[in-house]
């Protein structure tokens, strides 16, 4: 088994597990458009490619998504001859039959692997099925290799952005927002809605107009540019945030879920800059908690070891953190790297530490290392009955989504020293 020190983690192909091969992914994409695009209640969803990989987008919709709509998710499945001689117009014609249904007002057309490979000009298929049926097609392109679609999260980032065709020019309506970007990692309990930043926007008379990806309907897309500012609270959501700056005039503001208090700070202020509004009577309470709460750990934390990775946050991101309160990573399960990961690679080591490095596609690689590391505590998936035989403490999930603000540090700190003294880790933010 090979596994790098962080000190020679320079690039994403320097992360790696017990195999030799380096994986695209830790899901296949299309995961990632099976659990976003059938939350529009009119939308349908035609995967293409061969059986397997449709029959994967399909499974993943009826066990992971909110809204499965069993009834709009279809599959274009190439024979052996459509990969070596073209589709030769099937996709168009079953894009055409599936418009024939009034109640679908959209398409979603999703690429894999193989039909971008062979060289299917989608946006082609596409334009050409729009001027017949009059309803929007939109091309998703998820391809690993020649689209650079890695991840599911890239996925349902472009799942986002095709959306922005279907929206129109507004009035603006002051006082509203959007929220753009939902993370589906760990689960589909749990939104940006329910947040600690949502409650102070409401809170202080702010209207969350739309969120996406979430159920809705087409209507509330086309009138999303309505929104006075748009709130980027995962990074899926950035592209289209981007798309509507460009096309609608529509600012704005990123404010993701992070552990670090001086971010989170600097997104309060920039949203009562553009809201024009005094938002700090409802967090005020909740960063003090949180400094606070920062200040006793390092005291009661200072000096546990751990392994951390496997679930968001950003597991460089949380081990930088967990590493200014005292502690020891001694394994970080990451995926890939990002614009903040060099400044938390130098953080880290300058505190004394150089952790193994694995790949979090590889989770046995991580748990062959556990007699070797002896870790006070285990963060993300494992086997949990494993790690009580060695004694050592294990937590699931450390930020389940929807915590967004002082609330993620705060749960993330109790959950963790609850954890450690073997209490129950399902904490919440008072």
């Amino acid at each position: 088994m090979r596994l790098n020190r962080l000190s020679e983690i320079k690039k994403n192909q320097d992360i790696y597990g017990d195999s030799a091969a380096i994986s695209c992914g830790v899901f296949c994409p299309t995961f990632g458009v099976a659990v976003s695009a059938p939350l529009i209640k009119e939308a349908a969803v035609m995967v293409v490619g061969t059986a397997e990989c449709t029959w994967y987008a399909k499974n993943s919709c009826l066990y992971h998504s909110e809204d499965p709509g069993y009834d709009r998710f279809y599959s274009c499945v190439f024979e052996d001859s459509d990969i070596t001689f073209g589709d030769r117009g099937g996709i168009k014609q079953s894009l055409l039959k599936i418009a024939e249904s009034e109640a679908i007002q959209c398409i979603f057309l999703v690429s894999t692997c193989i039909p971008e490979i062979i060289g299917e000009d989608l946006e082609a298929i596409s334009k050409e099925a729009q001027k017949i049926c009059g309803k929007p097609i939109l091309p998703v392109h998820i391809a690993h290799y020649d689209n650079n679609c890695n991840e599911f999260g890239v996925a349902i980032a472009r799942t986002l952005r095709v959306q922005g065709r279907l929206m129109k020019p507004q009035t603006v309506k002051p006082g509203t927002v959007n929220f753009l970007g939902r993370n589906f990692h760990a689960g589909t309990a749990g939104t940006p809605k329910q947040s600690e930043l949502a409650k102070c926007l409401e809170q202080a008379g702010v209207t969350i107009n739309l969120m996406l990806p979430d159920q809705c309907c087409i209507k509330q897309i086309y009138e999303a540019p309505g929104a006075a500012l748009n709130i980027v609270t995962n990074e899926v959501g950035r592209e289209l945030a981007e798309y509507m700056q460009n096309q609608f005039g529509t600012p704005f503001v990123e404010f993701e879920a992070s552990l670090d208090i001086n971010y989170i700070s600097a997104g309060y202020q920039q949203l009562e800059e553009y809201l024009e509004l005094d938002l700090s009577a409802d967090y005020m309470a909740l960063q003090q908690q949180a400094e606070s709460l920062v200040a006793e750990a390092r005291q009661d934390l200072a000096g546990k070891t751990f392994i951390n990775g496997g679930r968001p946050p950003d597991a460089l991101e949380v081990a930088a953190f967990l590493s200014a309160l005292g502690m020891k990573p001694m394994l970080i399960n990451a995926y890939r790297l990002n614009d903040k990961s060099e400044a938390n690679r130098q953080f880290i080591l300058e505190q004394g530490c150089d952790p193994y490095v694995n790949y979090v596609a590889n989770p046995n690689a991580a748990m062959s290392m556990l007699t070797k590391l002896q870790p006070d505590l285990y963060i993300g998936f494992g086997n949990g009955d494993y790690l009580r035989q060695l004694g050592i403490s294990h937590l699931e999930t450390l930020l389940p989504p929807g915590k967004i603000g002082y609330e993620a540090i705060i749960h993330v700190i109790t959950a963790i020293q609850a954890a450690l003294k073997g209490g129950d880790q399902d904490v919440s933010c008072a």
